[in-house]
């Protein structure tokens, strides 16, 4: 099993390109810079369409808008919060 790990993007997630494969795909928080909700969407709008077959992500300091959520509706079953 292989595992790529990310972390501190703050919205520049979109200049990341030619990423390693890996079975398991891990953002370890601060996708977003002020924890917006559109920022947050935008992150999970481009994760979620990354090839990798398994993802999963926490929140970090920066990501308000998800603190307190204790899921999000409608996300693919290989992509975990």
């Amino acid at each position: 099993m292989t595992i790529l790990q990310i972390s501190d993007t703050h919205n520049r997630h979109g200049l990341l390109q030619n990423m390693s494969m890996a079975d398991v795909l891990i953002h370890c928080g601060d996708f977003t810079d002020r924890g917006t909700e559109a920022e947050a969407l935008d992150f999970l709008n481009w994760y979620i369409a990354l090839p990798h077959p398994h993802k999963l992500f926490v929140t970090g300091n920066h990501d308000l808008c998800l603190w307190d959520a204790e899921g999000i509706d409608d996300l693919p079953p290989n992509v975990l919060f």
